[in-house]
């Protein structure tokens, strides 16, 4: 039995028939549907009304949607990667791969994700419907992508940060557009940041099978990049609370925020592939506390 399989909790609380369709989901790794969260999370945050019965509806909507949507890509990921996933020794024991699943039930999964996730987004206004069905072809796009394009993560934070234009239409458009796309720009940088990191993981592999990965393409400047990717993060953020005028309160919060995701990347990651896993499941804090910082800089405006 997979190690994960005796230390994770959601293992020990559900029968053991499911354990390989909780993982073909990741249910076991939440820090992937928190990460997709995250940016819809701060665009209410900023609404300055978080606490009003619309918005909380809306954060547990989006929340479940997250859940459901991350559960939906990582099975479109697995059924489109099976063959690279069997040659690759962090993959190998994917439920597709190792063949613990058949297709046909992946799909049949597949297919009853979509129809809730299409439930929920649904019950949301016009324009943010329109932006949940524009966005669906990219979650297919990205496991192809590594194949073709030679930055596949761009493809993966396009699409994991559209919840920002998603909540933006929900909540009515009562932040200016204009702050939504300096927010934007900021979590692609953000996630390009992360999963390169993810990606170091892989590295080895990916050359042998000519695949495209944005740590292959950074090569040996990789650790340069990626500061001034995360200080431009930090920057556009600042920007963007400059934007709604949250006052300086917010940069206080922000700025420890933005020292300690340095010193995470050169001092204790320090580009070392058996440490990017971790760093990956830390950006859990680093959202959390950005998502505290707006909710601060909203309703707190000194």
């Amino acid at each position: 039995m997979n190690k994960d399989y005796k230390d994770n909790l959601i293992f020990k609380l559900l029968p053991p028939f499911t354990h390989s369709y909780l993982s073909l989901i990741r249910l076991d790794k939440p820090i992937g549907f928190l990460l997709l969260f995250y940016p819809i999370g701060f665009v209410l945050a900023s609404s300055g009304n978080i606490a009003s019965n619309n918005v909380l509806v809306l954060l547990l909507m989006f929340f479940l949607g997250s859940i459901i949507m991350r559960s939906a890509g990582c099975i479109v990921n697995d059924l489109i990667d099976t063959d690279i996933d069997k040659k690759v020794i962090r993959t190998k024991g994917r439920a597709l791969a190792s063949s613990k699943i058949s297709i046909k039930n992946a799909l049949i999964l597949l297919l009853a994700l979509l129809v809730i996730g299409f439930l929920i987004l649904i019950q949301l206004n016009y324009e943010a419907i329109i932006l949940g069905i524009v966005i669906t072809p990219l979650i297919a796009l990205y496991p192809l992508a590594k194949r073709f394009f030679i930055l596949p993560q761009f493809i993966l934070a396009l699409t994991y940060n559209w919840g920002c234009f998603i909540g933006w239409a929900a909540l009515g458009s009562n932040i200016p557009f204009s702050s939504i796309c300096i927010l934007y720009t900021s979590l692609i940088f953000w996630t390009l940041t992360y999963d390169t990191i993810y990606a170091t993981q892989d590295e080895n592999e990916d050359k042998d099978l000519n695949l495209y990965s944005s740590t292959l393409l950074f090569g040996s400047k990789k650790v340069i990049i990626l500061n001034i990717m995360i200080i431009t993060k930090y920057f556009l953020i600042i920007f963007y609370g400059n934007s709604l005028d949250f006052g300086f309160l917010f940069k206080v919060l922000i700025i420890p925020i933005f020292i300690i995701n340095l010193i995470d990347i050169n001092f204790i990651w320090k580009n070392k592939p058996e440490k990017a896993s971790s760093y990956f499941s830390r950006n859990n804090y680093y959202g959390i506390s950005l998502l505290f910082s707006i909710i601060m800089g909203s309703h707190f405006n000194v």
